[in-house]
């Protein structure tokens, strides 16, 4: 693919970081999907930016869009090893959440400071969060220490 104006980029990105649904089917229309799977220059893509500001409706239009090539963006990491699912995690949209993983999102994909998504919903307090991604991904299963992730498991309440 040849690279693609760079401006249509900065718009496609920030109509997800803004909700602006209507706008960006717009500019995917009028020029190509293409353009979701983009990066700004911090590496993010539209599925960042609307994982990370809970635009569940732009995550679903952009996932059906891409189709069986969804998976080539779903797991796309920044600059600092963030995928959709740690954005939106780490800024508690259980939906997105949920959305990404019946999408195939892998779990365990750390960012450049060693965390998981799971990591970072436990760090800002989004126990919900972090219980519903423990009950989908095992964090030891396939790690290489699992001492580290261990105390991410939710207390029991009994």
């Amino acid at each position: 693919m040849t690279a693609l104006d760079e401006e249509i980029v900065s718009e496609v990105i920030a109509c997800a970081r803004f909700g602006e649904l209507d706008e960006l089917k717009s500019y995917i229309d009028q020029y190509s999907a293409d353009y979701l799977v983009e990066k700004d220059e911090y590496g993010n893509t539209a599925l960042h930016m609307a994982s990370a500001n809970g635009h569940l409706e732009i995550v679903e239009y952009i996932i059906q869009t891409l189709g069986g090539s969804a998976s080539e963006i779903i797991n796309a990491q920044n600059d600092s090893g963030n995928t959709a699912l740690h954005w939106s995690a780490l800024n508690g949209h259980q939906t997105i959440v949920e959305v990404l993983i019946t999408h195939g999102v892998n779990a365990k994909i750390k960012n450049t400071a060693g965390r998981t998504a799971i990591s970072e919903a436990q760090q800002n307090g989004h126990e919900r969060t972090v219980e519903y991604l423990l009950s989908v991904v095992d964090p030891t299963d396939g790690n290489e220490n699992p001492e580290e992730e261990k105390d991410l498991a939710p207390e029991s309440s009994n």
